[in-house]
């Protein structure tokens, strides 16, 4: 991984001045409160009134509600959902320690109700936090300057693609992903050192990381590239990937073992950390240990065979033995589920689907900092070459997923940071040997467009702002009109009964109601969520005959919401679109709301 010596060309940043540690921890703080309490305001509303614009936000609290009213910790079933049997999760439990702990504190002092705001508040902004000391850490690894690591900390407080996973209520996994992520980057460039410690504990991360969610896998696997390459270099290296694969496998065997229990550990799901991941994992660390034993490792050549062996057997592994896994987490998912919800799910398509402003935005402070790092790496000193290669491995990685999938777009916003700030740092620098005041003011200004939030301002200054509205991924989403606890009063009084409702106001109904529903947006859920899209796009009839079989008692829907409007408009003749225009079918009955309150409930005739 050594670039070529440059004599004379390497800047060298020992000698720019620094801060000591006890003031970039209490600048770090600063910031840190100052973004907080501006979230706050920001989302006092939201809070007040607990309006989720994520779904899984709103299940998430359900989840850790019913783990706290007795639910066992190995069972993540939503048995509200898809009854009687229930719908399986693929979530977490780990994600739901902190918010349940805070829970539990909050109401020694407080209302139930205080207790739940207060740990949906204080986690995500804890986790952001945590965010930012590990930044500045993973900065003073690649650059060794606290003053650098300050200042990327700085634009993480005012990167809006980051701080959209850890506002106020934002308690669901996609956070705390981030953050392993960034962890485990940190230990790759600590053990790039050549310190086994820092493998195992990136490996451990790692574990972690593939526990909370599958989406952590590229990561992982870029790491253990990264780790590759090292062997490559040098066969003394071995034991760092050696350690890393294994310390992986026995971690992620026992998290899996500690999150479900044995018999739910052994099955192979496709969507989360199961033996279809970890199988792979243990063959590809036997024949990677068995090999560096028993084979030589003086040529590179043999080295490289060794590494495409491991990785082989790891394919065919995973390809033989979960075969319907090799289609992707969703392949089993019905056709039509396919094509109505999943294809609809923004944060999980590829970014030249989205809104056309958001595909020049978007990407732009993960471009920085790839070409950021790599300056770094022809500029930076000989000493550091091997960090910043590393780094720009996974930055690389991270920003192509980022392209396919668009919730990774936050890890490539973070990982692109530290060469941001070390980049700004170093202009900076130069502009302070201008002679002239507008010399200088010109440059400074250059200096903020190269960074994050400052090529951001600058392509949105010549987007129409009403463009960017309707493109915003932060906005009110249009269901809270109809999906807070004041707006389901009503509903709530109700007996408690079944609602056959759409998929994506599903969640908030079981948070804020006693009822139980088909269905919500969750993948596991297959015949639920199959019936709910069969019924609301078929005629009245055929959706009375899809209905009945479900047992639902009420029919229930948002107007406002996205999902209603464009089953509607695809299906002009459907039960969603005579229901719209307020024609029900007979067998449906109107439900008075209480007055204000704006979602429409029909119980139906028997």
């Amino acid at each position: 991984m050594h670039a070529p010596e440059r004599a004379g060309t390497a800047i060298s940043t020992d000698t720019w001045p620094d801060i000591s540690a006890r003031t970039a921890r209490m600048a770090i703080l600063a910031l840190w409160l100052a973004c907080a309490g501006l979230l706050i305001w920001a989302d006092y509303k939201s809070i007040a009134l607990m309006t989720f614009n994520d779904p899984d936000d709103a299940l998430r609290l359900v989840e850790v509600r019913d783990w706290l009213g007795g639910q066992s910790w190995f069972d993540v079933t939503q048995y509200r959902s898809q009854p009687p049997s229930g719908a399986p999760m693929h979530w977490s439990r780990l994600v739901d320690i902190p918010i349940a702990a805070l829970i539990r504190l909050g109401a020694l002092v407080a209302p139930m109700a205080q207790a739940e705001r207060f740990a949906l508040v204080t986690v995500p902004l804890l986790l952001f936090l945590l965010l930012g000391i590990l930044v500045h850490m993973l900065t003073i690894a690649a650059t060794g300057r606290r003053l650098i690591g300050v200042v990327a900390v700085g634009m993480l407080m005012a990167s809006l693609g980051i701080i959209i996973q850890f506002k106020p209520l934002r308690i669901d996994h996609h956070g705390w992903q981030i953050v392993l992520g960034t962890l485990t980057v940190l230990l790759l460039l600590r053990a790039v050192q050549g310190t086994v410690r820092y493998t195992a504990l990136a490996g451990l991360t790692a574990a972690l990381a593939l526990a909370i969610a599958l989406e952590g896998l590229p990561l992982v696997v870029a790491i253990g590239g990264v780790f590759g390459m090292l062997y490559l270099r040098d066969a003394a290296r071995g034991p760092q990937l050696t350690a890393y694969l294994g310390v992986m496998l026995i971690a992620g065997t026992l998290l899996l073992l500690a999150m479900l229990g044995w018999s739910a550990a052994t099955v192979p799901w496709c969507d989360a950390l199961s033996p279809a991941i970890l199988g792979p994992l243990g063959v590809a660390l036997l024949i990677f240990a068995t090999g560096r034993r028993f084979l030589p490792q003086s040529p590179v050549a043999a080295r490289l065979a060794l590494l495409a062996l491991a990785g082989a057997g790891a394919a065919l592994t995973f390809r033989l033995a979960t075969p319907v896994c090799a289609a992707g987490p969703f392949a089993a998912l019905d056709p039509l589920v396919a094509r109505l919800w999943y294809l609809n799910v923004m944060e999980g398509m590829p970014l030249w689907v989205q809104p056309s402003d958001l595909i020049y935005i978007l990407p732009l402070p993960a471009i920085l900092g790839l070409i950021a790092t790599m300056l770094a790496i022809w500029l930076d000193e000989p000493k550091r070459r091997d960090g910043w290669i590393a780094l720009l491995i996974v930055q690389t990685i991270t920003f192509i997923l980022s392209l396919l999938i668009l919730r990774s777009m936050g890890l490539a916003h973070v990982l692109a940071l530290p060469a941001s700030a070390w980049l700004f740092i170093h202009a900076f620098s130069k502009t302070r040997r201008l002679s002239t005041p507008v010399g200088r003011i010109a440059a400074g200004f250059a200096c903020f467009a190269l960074t994050p939030i400052g090529a951001e301002a600058m392509v949105m200054a010549f987007i129409p702002e009403n463009r960017i509205n309707a493109s915003a991924t932060n906005g009110v989403d249009p269901r809270s009109i109809c999906t807070t606890h004041d707006s389901l009063r009503g509903l709530d009084a109700l007996p408690p009964s079944r609602l056959f409702t759409p998929l994506d106001i599903g969640a908030h109904l079981l948070l804020f109601t006693h009822h139980s529903i088909i269905a919500s947006g969750h993948h596991r859920a297959r015949w639920g969520m199959k019936a709910v899209i069969s019924a609301f796009i078929a005629p009245p009839d055929e959706a009375r005959r899809i209905i009945a079989v479900t047992g639902s008692d009420y029919v229930v829907i948002c107007d406002k919401e996205p999902e209603v409007k464009k089953y509607a408009k695809l299906y002009p003749a459907s039960l969603t679109a005579v229901l719209l225009k307020d024609r029900p079918p007979v067998w449906l009955a109107r439900v008075p709301m209480r007055p204000g309150e704006t979602i429409r409930v029909w119980r139906i005739r028997r």
